[in-house]
């Protein structure tokens, strides 16, 4: 116990040599939750039937995307023999990527599909 007497007052016996001054500190709080604002929106119909119809593969280019959608596309086909895939990275490759489509690139891929089926694997 003594020991730890020492050492305190050799601290204090420093920082007053040295002219320092021991001061509070105002601490700010910050809540690490971010407000949030969740909107409903109204669910997609859905496709009653895939027979006969186009589905879009769409990928935003993370690692292994392409993968789970190729196989996807092959259950799919092995399913429904009348059924068109569309892939949209390899038709239109600037939608390959999530961020950064615009209106456009989605208007692109609702005109040519029936359903879209989106990847962001990793």
């Amino acid at each position: 116990m003594k020991g730890f007497w020492v050492s305190v007052f050799l601290a204090f016996s420093v920082l007053l040599l040295f002219g320092a001054s021991v001061r509070a500190h105002e601490w700010t709080l910050l809540s690490p939750v971010a407000d949030v604002q969740v909107e409903q929106f109204k669910i997609a119909n859905r496709v009653p039937a895939l027979s006969g119809k186009t589905v879009g593969l769409f990928w935003n280019g993370k690692p292994n995307g392409d993968v789970f959608l190729e196989e996807v596309a092959s259950r799919l086909k092995a399913t429904y023999e009348d059924l068109k895939v569309v892939k949209f990275w390899e038709v239109k490759p600037e939608t390959r990527t999530a961020f950064g489509n615009t209106d456009e690139d989605l208007k692109f891929m609702s005109q040519n599909a029936d359903l879209i089926i989106g990847s962001s694997a990793d």
